[in-house]
């Protein structure tokens, strides 16, 4: 099953504004950071596109702030019918690399304009295939989907745009389970996602991800296995308008 989205005249049910989810993130044993995830309570129109802004930052915590320092920040602008990227923008900052950059897609004619100062050049414009996503894009994709009507072994795919090259991930489903976690047990779905090859990840069933069997499909849980060590994420709060949901 391939990329497939909903278009309609109004919003998905997902993609609610003043959305916040904080995540804990621990290397091993190790509190590592936090991240945050927040939806935009407006509507901004962007080339004709009504669009609502997702922004997602991520820093280290604890002894490891003052150590190795990270803040990591992604933005991108969603159409609120199709939930396609139109502008997005990221800022790392991870020790002493930096980087920025703003991506431009034009989904209506193939291209997705790159700018970045510290690339050379400056800017690039890339040819794309049709409904191409961001890595916020594809985080609602998956939110957009009825994930519990899907067969065990049933998968999704989507082509992602990150860092300047173009990716074919892989969602797999894997059943049903209940996570215990900070929020008290959650029926989840449970799902692993395959990335392309590369020197990161332990083995190709290398990241597996729990989402919330509601209405709402929150990401809950997900565990990672790096070469560097065990990587786990945990949804701390979650809120609509200012109102806990569990």
């Amino acid at each position: 099953m391939s990329l497939n989205f909903q278009t309609k005249g109004q919003e998905l049910p997902v993609f609610q504004g003043n959305e916040q989810l904080n995540y804990r993130i621990h290397l091993g044993f190790i509190e590592a950071a936090t991240a945050t995830v927040k939806t935009s309570n407006t509507i901004t129109n962007i080339n004709n596109h009504a669009c609502r802004k997702v922004e997602i930052l991520g820093q280290t915590v604890t002894w490891l702030k003052y150590f190795s320092p990270v803040e990591d920040y992604w933005s991108a602008y969603l159409d609120v019918n199709t939930l396609m990227p139109i502008k997005t923008e990221m800022r790392k900052r991870e020790g002493r690399y930096k980087k920025q950059e703003n991506v431009y897609f034009a989904q209506e004619t193939g291209q997705a304009k790159i700018h970045s100062p510290q690339n050379t050049p400056n800017d690039k414009l890339i040819n794309i295939s049709p409904s191409t996503l961001d890595l916020i894009g594809g985080y609602f994709y998956l939110r957009n989907k009825e994930l519990a009507s899907m067969n065990i072994g049933e998968k999704l795919s989507a082509k992602v745009l990150v860092d300047g090259s173009i990716y074919e991930i892989w969602f797999i489903f894997k059943g049903f389970e209940t996570v215990n976690g900070d929020l008290g047990p959650v029926k989840c779905i449970r799902t692993s996602l395959v990335l392309p090859k590369n020197n990161l990840f332990k083995d190709d069933d290398a990241i597996r991800l729990w989402i919330s069997r509601d209405k709402y499909q929150i990401p809950f849980k997900m565990e990672v296995n790096l070469k560097i060590g065990f990587l786990s994420i945990d949804l701390a709060d979650y809120k609509i308008q200012g109102k806990k949901i569990y």
